[in-house]
């Protein structure tokens, strides 16, 4: 704790003891000048794919980084992901030209991209949500890019919030075309009011072969080793269907057994 930290609890307890409210403390650093962003503990390298894999696909937009990310699908990931990624990036992108809003079709594209990135081992943290290690993977590349601090939140917002209900909504409209996008592919969320000739055409192109079983696995395998990052989320669904005696954690049992005692009136 520093000598600031420690002044000003002091402070607050002496406020408090005398009666007057903590709220009149005056704040040392306000949230405005402070970083957008607190990096991990431990920060796991993005590395640069190999040339000979940077290949945008047809129908995504041609940039360095669209190239790059495709690069790091090829290389590191799994053809499963490989597809499932570019599924989702043609159903947020139509859902986008829908609502007939500007968005940033490149910046959704690279969602896209690393929206599964943390299932995989290379990118994959000890203690972190697999949303969060794909978020934190999409910030060390776009930062290396030196792309603007504003457009690197709203990638992080993205697929951190990307299988989060309720939120996304009140973000960017990146956040929720990804959102919506993975929605559509894995639950089938909005199927039937999607274009019936551009879906066949995209599951052509990205075959969903063996779809349902291997992604299910894949979602075990990026977090089989810590299962309480799964714990109040979807994916909790997936540890207690595939690992035997399966225990989650009660939220109502948690309040009742706080070590805090109700004050008496």
């Amino acid at each position: 704790m520093t000598k600031q930290s420690v002044s000003n609890s002091s402070a607050a307890q002496e406020a408090i003891a005398d009666g007057n409210s903590p709220a009149k403390i005056i704040e040392t650093t306000t949230a405005e000048v402070r970083p957008t962003f607190r990096h991990p503990k431990v920060i796991l390298p993005v590395p640069a794919p190999q040339e000979k894999f940077q290949h945008a696909q047809p129908g995504v937009p041609d940039t360095q980084l669209t190239r790059e990310a495709t690069g790091l699908l090829h290389e590191f990931s799994t053809q499963l992901l490989f597809n499932h990624s570019h599924r989702v990036f043609f159903w947020a992108n139509e859902l986008g030209r829908q609502t007939g809003q500007h968005y940033d079709q490149e910046l959704l594209f690279v969602c896209a991209a690393f929206h599964d990135m943390g299932l995989l081992k290379k990118f994959s943290s000890a203690e972190d949500r697999f949303e969060v290690d794909g978020a934190n993977a999409v910030r060390q590349f776009l930062e290396h890019h030196n792309v603007p601090a504003a457009r690197i939140q709203v990638a992080w917002d993205a697929i951190s919030l990307h299988t989060t209900p309720g939120i996304v909504q009140y973000k960017p409209i990146e956040v929720e075309l990804l959102y919506n996008g993975v929605g559509l592919d894995v639950l089938g969320i909005g199927y039937e009011t999607f274009p019936d000739d551009l879906r066949k055409t995209i599951v052509a192109q990205y075959p969903r072969v063996n779809f349902k079983h291997d992604i299910a696995n894949a979602f075990l395998g990026g977090f089989e080793h810590k299962t309480q990052t799964t714990e109040g989320t979807c994916n909790e669904d997936i540890c207690s269907h595939f690992i035997r005696n399966y225990k989650r954690s009660n939220f109502y049992e948690q309040i009742h057994n706080s070590p805090f005692q109700n004050s008496q009136v």
